[in-house]
């Protein structure tokens, strides 16, 4: 099959065609069968083909097909909202927007974040994603392959050390960083925002310090500062939980959702403090297709689906099955790439690294290539390309998934 009529500058991880997939498998156009890791990067956590995501999109699209919100509001966006909000673990007043993706989302934070405060500048992180549109890319926390030959960026935007114990990166260090940029590099009274993810996806799912987070919410409340939190790839019970942010013991000021907000139909939302979200003119949030309806009925059957006890039993057994996996793996000495374990819950990394603790990317492209073969598809992440990022669907039957991390076990073994 040619792909020529496709840009050769979307890179592709594993040069398959699929066909079709059923919850934590896939089958490729040879008919050749996959155990999913990946979960379409984060956006399957209920599976491939959920029955309950499938049955409200065919009941939706025999009833309306798309109706364009800010011409005539339509019933499933207004439904999904008021569930949606009430999903929001927060104790204010939550309003909301839906859009076309995570990336949309954060673009309309900035808008909102402008609107509210008057400021432009932006606090990211190193390590960070937060989309591929070019206001997004400038708060993304690495160049390659993002920034290059695109010019200069939207901003202004600021990036400071990222702090977890997945990275080595101390909340001392953090705030010391912070400290030098508003004496060296901005006055803090221009800053709109800071802008950080719970759990790091791209960055190799490293979880944020505790600490950190309550020493920065305190700050914003200091500074008059908006905090926003990315949960795009961590939310909707990645972490075992609605959302990563509330294992920090904090509350975001605005929140963006996307990947498995809608059980793979392309949706996302950025919700959060009613005030802020209603602070632009009219007209100034809003989009021909954001929140199109058959999109509305599968978000609605995901919300469905995720009640906290399933949240809890799947975030939880995933885990632990991971975790027991990885630590026999070490006791065996499976393999000297074998490097540390990242993340919490079930959104979880496992590194590959030289025995000096230098990233190990050649590994990891070999690894991929064993497990394609094998029958298991891995995904990498990391600033060096290092981290196997771990994204199976939350439903995944734990025999799938005991099968998925024996092929795991058998390609680690055979890295050189």
């Amino acid at each position: 099959m040619s792909r020529e009529s496709i840009s050769q500058s979307i890179s592709i991880v594993h040069p398959i065609s699929l066909s079709h997939g059923k919850n934590a498998e896939v089958w490729d156009t040879t008919g050749k069968r996959y155990i999913d890791f990946v979960g379409g990067i984060g956006v399957l956590n209920l599976g491939h083909c959920h029955p309950g995501v499938v049955e409200a999109i065919r009941e939706q699209a025999t009833r309306l097909t798309h109706y364009a919100f800010n011409a005539a509001p339509h019933a499933p966006y207004i439904e999904l909202m008021d569930r949606l909000c009430a999903f929001i673990p927060v104790d204010y007043a939550v309003s909301g927007m839906l859009t076309n993706s995570g990336a949309e989302a954060a673009e309309n934070a900035l808008k909102i974040v402008r609107g509210a405060t008057g400021r432009t500048a932006v606090i990211a992180f190193d390590g960070a994603f937060h989309g591929r549109t070019l206001a997004t890319l400038n708060l993304n926390g690495k160049v390659a392959p993002y920034k290059q030959k695109v010019g200069v960026l939207p901003g202004p935007v600021y990036h400071l050390p990222y702090p977890s114990a997945d990275n080595g990166v101390t909340c001392a260090e953090a705030l010391k960083a912070m400290d030098r940029l508003f004496s060296v590099e901005i006055d803090v009274n221009d800053v709109a925002c800071f802008i950080i993810e719970p759990v790091q996806g791209e960055g190799g799912f490293l979880a944020l310090d505790i600490e950190f987070a309550q020493a920065l919410r305190r700050f914003c409340d200091d500074k008059n500062i908006l905090l926003i939190a990315d949960e795009i790839q961590s939310g909707f019970g990645r972490t075992g939980q609605r959302f990563a942010f509330s294992r920090l013991g904090i509350e975001p000021d605005l929140i963006l959702l996307g990947k498995s907000i809608a059980g793979g139909v392309p949706l996302g939302a950025v919700v959060g403090r009613k005030a802020l979200l209603d602070n632009l003119p009219k007209g100034g949030l809003g989009g021909t297709y954001s929140g199109n309806p058959i999109a509305c009925a599968a978000a609605l059957a995901t919300l469905d689906a995720m009640t906290d006890a399933q949240l809890k039993t799947w975030g939880s057994q995933q885990e632990a099955a991971i975790v027991r996996r990885y630590a026999a793996w070490r006791e065996q000495q499976l393999s000297p790439y074998l490097g540390r374990l990242t993340g919490v819950g079930a959104m979880r990394g496992i590194e590959l690294a030289h025995a000096d603790g230098t990233p190990a990317p050649q590994q990891l492209t070999q690894l991929l290539s064993l497990a394609r073969d094998a029958g298991l598809l891995l995904m990498p992440s990391g600033k060096s390309r290092h981290i196997i990022r771990l994204l199976a669907p939350l439903t995944t039957e734990p025999a799938v998934l005991e099968q998925g991390l024996d092929m795991l076990e058998a390609c680690l073994k055979q890295l050189n």
